[in-house]
This record gives C-alpha cells, sequence and structure tokens, in this order.
C-alpha cells in the first residue's frame, strides 16, 4: 500500500508547517509545567533529615531499661490492693502477682493489703497502709522493677487529691530506687465494676503521666468486656477468679513486653 502523504486525514490536504510546529510544542510546554511542579513540590517538602521526628515515648524509661528490669531473675517490688493479694481466687492469696512472678521467674517481694489504695488506708485506718508509706518502708530493698497496681479503693478521693497522692507515690520510688524502673498498673475490675472506676483510672493516669512513669490501662485497652467478665470474675462480682487473674498477668506481661520493645529515638518518615 502507498504511503499517504495528506497528513493521515482522510480527504483531507497537507498541514502547514507552522500547524505541525504548534502542535509538537503542546507536549513540550506540558511537559515543562510538569517539571516545574515537580521542582516546587520538593522545594516545599522537607529535607530528608528533617523528617526524622523524636518518635513520641510514654515514660522516662527507655526499651533496653524495661526489657533489663523484666528478664527472668529480677528483683522485683510489687505493691497493690486486694487484686494483688489475690481475693477471689480459689485461696484468697493467689492473684496475678503471683501468677506473673512465677511464670516470669521473678525474685519478687509481693506487697498486698485488700481495702487499701493511694488514698484508702484500708479497715485499719492506719496511713502506714498506703501505698507511699508502704513503698518508704521498703527503702533497704534493691529492685529492677517497682510495679504498683490499683487502686479500685480510692473511689471516695476526688480527682485532685488522687492524681497528686499518685505523684507523690510515684515520685518517691523514683527517688528511692533511681536503677529501677516503676510503672503503674490502673484499675482492672470486671463488668459491671469497672464502670464505676474510670474517674479513678483518669487521676492515677494523669499522676503517672506528670511523673513520667508508663501507665498500664486495663479500661482504656477494653480488658475486661460485657462478654468475658462472666467468665473471669469471683463471685462477689467486685474481684477476678482464677481464670481472670491468669488473663490479667498475661495482659500485664504483654503490655511489659512492649515497653521493651518500644522504639527509642529518632524515626524518619
Amino acid at each position: 500500500m502507498a504511503r499517504r502523504t495528506d497528513g493521515g486525514v482522510p480527504g483531507g490536504s497537507r498541514r502547514s508547517s507552522a500547524q505541525t510546529r504548534r502542535r509538537r510544542a503542546v507536549p513540550a510546554i506540558a511537559l515543562g509545567a510538569m517539571c516545574l511542579g515537580i521542582a516546587g513540590l520538593l522545594v516545599m517538602l522537607p529535607a530528608v533529615s528533617d523528617a526524622c521526628q523524636p518518635v513520641p515515648t510514654t515514660s522516662d524509661f527507655s526499651a533496653e531499661q524495661v526489657a533489663d528490669a523484666i528478664a527472668p531473675g529480677s528483683d522485683v517490688l510489687i505493691v497493690g490492693d486486694s487484686y494483688t493479694t489475690g481475693r477471689g481466687s480459689y485461696d484468697d492469696v493467689h492473684g496475678w502477682a503471683q501468677d506473673l512472678v512465677s511464670e516470669r521467674q521473678w525474685d519478687a517481694t509481693i506487697n498486698g493489703y485488700p481495702g487499701t489504695g493511694y488514698v484508702n488506708p484500708g479497715r485499719g485506718r492506719s496511713s502506714r497502709t498506703v501505698y507511699l508509706s508502704r513503698i518508704e518502708q521498703r527503702s533497704a530493698l534493691t529492685p529492677d522493677l517497682v510495679i504498683v497496681q490499683g487502686s479500685q479503693n480510692d473511689w471516695l478521693t476526688d480527682a485532685a487529691t488522687l492524681e497528686k497522692t499518685v505523684e507523690r507515690t510515684l515520685r518517691q520510688a523514683e527517688a528511692q530506687w533511681p536503677n529501677a524502673v516503676v510503672v503503674a498498673i490502673g484499675p482492672s475490675a470486671p463488668q459491671p465494676r469497672a464502670e464505676a472506676t474510670t474517674g479513678i483510672n483518669d487521676a492515677v493516669a494523669a499522676g503517672a503521666r506528670a511523673v513520667g512513669v508508663p501507665y498500664i490501662d486495663a479500661i482504656d485497652g477494653q480488658w475486661f468486656t460485657a462478654m468475658n467478665s462472666g467468665s473471669y470474675a469471683a463471685t462477689d462480682q467486685q474481684h477476678l477468679n482464677d481464670a481472670g487473674y491468669l488473663y490479667l498477668a498475661g495482659r500485664i506481661g504483654a503490655e511489659l513486653d512492649d515497653l521493651a520493645t518500644q522504639p527509642d529515638g529518632e524515626q524518619c518518615l
């Protein structure tokens, strides 16, 4: 077949050279505009070094410090209320703390008193049983890890007082054991009791945050729900049974593991 010489338009005449040049100029102009747009965008974007931002941390402790503190054989102090003593378990003295210590092979001192808290002294009404006093009484210990649990029992304390007392208590633990990792655990009751502890949880979380102490939040994490609480609650519906304490120990252990592996330093976006 003969090659067409009319510009490929049936019945048409050959385009002028000016028309051809204009048609070829359009892609060139578009390409140039695109290049200018990309160049402008690159100017607007931050440099790679500027895009490296500090990774937000939840505490003053590095992941390496936490990993060392939770390693098998570590010296651990656990201070808490009836959940730490194991109220509701088969013998009332075997709770999440005992399960976690056994599983992690820690050399632990478990210091739990039913009915007590950061502010609430419990049935004895003695100031020596609140968390701060019990921490001060154990100054001779040299723990690698200090866990302060609770407390559901501070429900009659106003939020401002509770927050300040939590802050004071955790600061004392850090000052007393400057080489230890201090961790706070909030209320961890099953439903429907958990609904009544949200105010306590907020105040304890704020106190821990003010000190820079990691806070393990069972309420925010929705550990105990309407679906699972029936299986985990003790007969009084206020404490946990054996399965509940074992479950709680597993959740706390997982949170500690997360703290031990969180990124430190800068991360480039």
